[in-house]
């Protein structure tokens, strides 16, 4: 999907897929009216229902789980852990309380834990929809790709009606089957609240401009194995640099786009787009950190792409109804990137590009730019790619939903000379790695050049240290500025194999960025700390790595 135009994925799972075991009992009256107040986004009303079933029938599963999950979608998740553990106490076998555990465990950021559940109850029950459904989910963040794909596949052939099944299978579909599937989702009841209806309306209205059209596949045309980029400094004032951005090409047209993390694709503001005469294509719309809310923009496509020595053809850019973005021309997301092994050193300001290790008995993967915010786990997946002739090994059965073997996506990858890297958690774009504060639990923080400065939530400063008010503070995102600004008391970061001392950390609310990602996100290693560093990445496999320069930066960096 246009990961700009369609939230990141969120825990929608629908009470019906309670009902999916095969020995699960037939709902009764008031059941089923909750179950749907759950399927038409209700989410306060279902619970209200499920508590009332619960007076009269306290160990109802069905209603239990039901409200495990109402109190998840509200964000009532202080609610939803202490019901699924006093459920789970009373019936620790039972597989719809195991799987909503592991929901509740992946909320809040323990996945090894979350996987434990899901396990378990697919051990009670092997057509447990939600543990499935939360395994691909799962196993999507570990970078573990086909192990997801062979959990949504058979959770769809449990339950193929299910609008969370649904939801998710939408990107296993050619696009004009896409279209069809997403027009009778929206037709219908959908556990999904406004903001999300909207990006999937957007994604909708794109598919439909581009259906009988070539895929818009962003594609290298000249040959380069290896290539470095100059880094540009952004400055705030004339001494103070907040990050580095790229000189790149749209069309004939110049802009320098700062290099972000924390963002995905390329985005420019309207008039970048107009002077580059960019090919207006689609509505969308995007929200980021800022108190306005969900902002409107377009997505267009630019014949050409120029970074350095690379030269792309057809490339799909998002476009912000606003003059410029964050104060800059525009923004390019890392992840643009994620078909090359990508080499940030700040301290020397240079992107180094390069092929990143091969798997066993793989050939060379082509390269593109990933403007549109696609995963790229494995071969092409578009609609030219499966009408090519299969031999009769390699064609799936009709109507069977499976991919042929040859574009199947592909599990992670450690090469030997990355076996020292960091394992992180992806979200689409967002890399999330475990960081400790004060040497507290791991918690899993954005790696985001993008900001300025590193952050922590609110939630998770009210565990860890003090807060206090900082009104000298501006702070600015894609959704404007923030009205109320923090700060925490010094803190010592761990994260990585590094541990940087006394750092002054912004407090934010992350709540939205929470929501949207599904599980919690705890705060960012931002440009502040992450300029003296040479950093890393390999989205493919979920990898990063940091160097520090010690003699470089001496002891007043604090590392």
């Amino acid at each position: 999907m246009i990961r700009r135009c369609c939230s990141l994925f969120v825990v929608v799972l629908t009470a019906a897929s309670l009902l999916a075991s095969s020995d699960a009992p037939a709902p009764n009256p008031e059941l089923s009216a909750a179950n749907q107040l759950y399927r038409s986004g209700r989410f306060a009303e279902a619970a209200d229902k499920y508590q009332s079933i619960l007076k009269s029938d306290p160990k109802l599963i069905a209603a239990q789980a039901g409200l495990i999950r109402s109190w998840l979608r509200q964000e009532k998740v202080d609610e939803a852990l202490a019901a699924a553990t006093a459920d789970l106490a009373a019936q620790p076998n039972s597989a719809p309380l195991l799987a909503s555990m592991g929901d509740v465990q992946f909320r809040i950021a323990k996945m090894a834990e979350a996987e434990g559940y899901y396990q378990k109850a697919l051990a009670a029950d092997p057509r447990q929809v939600q543990a499935l459904l939360g395994l691909a989910r799962l196993y999507d963040a570990y970078s573990l790709y086909r192990q997801a794909y062979n959990q949504l596949q058979i959770a769809h052939q449990v339950a193929p009606n299910d609008p969370d099944i649904q939801r998710r299978w939408f990107d296993e579909l050619p696009r004009k089957e896409r279209i069809a599937a997403i027009e009778a989702y929206l037709a219908g009841p959908h556990p999904d609240d406004a903001e999300e209806t909207e990006h999937l309306r957007h994604y909708l209205e794109f598919l439909r401009a581009t259906v009988d059209k070539p895929v818009h596949a962003c594609r290298l045309v000249n040959h380069v194995e290896a290539t470095e980029a100059k880094l540009e400094s952004l400055l705030y004032d004339p001494k103070t640099v907040v990050g580095y951005g790229l000189a790149v090409k749209l069309n004939d047209h110049k802009v320098r786009l700062q290099l972000d993390t924390g963002s995905s694709g390329i985005m420019v503001g309207r008039k970048a787009a107009e002077k580059a005469g960019l090919t207006r294509i689609s509505e969308m719309s995007y929200r980021g950190i800022g108190d306005k809310g969900a902002q409107t923009g377009y997505l267009a496509v630019a014949d050409h792409i120029k970074i350095g020595d690379l030269d792309y053809q057809d490339c799909v850019v998002h476009v912000s109804d606003r003059a410029s973005i964050v104060d800059e021309e525009g923004l390019i997301g890392a992840d643009v990137f994620s078909s090359w092994l990508i080499d940030i050193d700040l301290p020397n300001q240079k992107l180094r590009l390069s092929a990143l290790p091969k798997r066993p008995n793989e050939a060379a993967a082509p390269k593109s730019l990933d403007t549109q915010g696609e995963d790229r786990t494995g071969p092409d997946d578009s609609d030219e790619a499966a009408a090519q002739p299969q031999t009769a090994e390699a064609k799936a059965p009709a109507n069977s939903g499976a991919k042929p073997a040859s574009r199947l996506p592909q599990d992670a990858y450690v090469a030997p000379e990355m076996a020292t890297w960091t394992k992180v958690f992806r979200f689409d774009h967002a890399l999330l790695i475990p960081t400790s504060v004060d040497h507290s639990l791991p918690m899993l923080f954005l790696i985001d050049t993008g900001s300025t400065s590193n952050a922590l939530s609110q939630h998770a400063a009210r565990q860890v240290t003090k807060t206090s008010a900082d009104p000298y503070t501006q702070v600015k995102g894609l959704s404007g500025e923030v009205n109320k600004v923090y700060r925490a008391a010094n803190a010592n970061l761990t994260f990585g194999h590094l541990a940087q001392k006394n750092q002054s950390v912004l407090t934010l609310d992350l709540s939205a960025l929470t929501h949207s990602i599904g599980t919690e996100v705890s705060g960012f290693i931002g440009f502040s700390t992450l300029r003296l560093l040479e950093m890393k990445i390999d989205y493919r496999d979920g990898l990063v790595d940091f160097a520090y320069d010690a003699k470089r930066w001496g002891a007043g960096a604090k590392f």
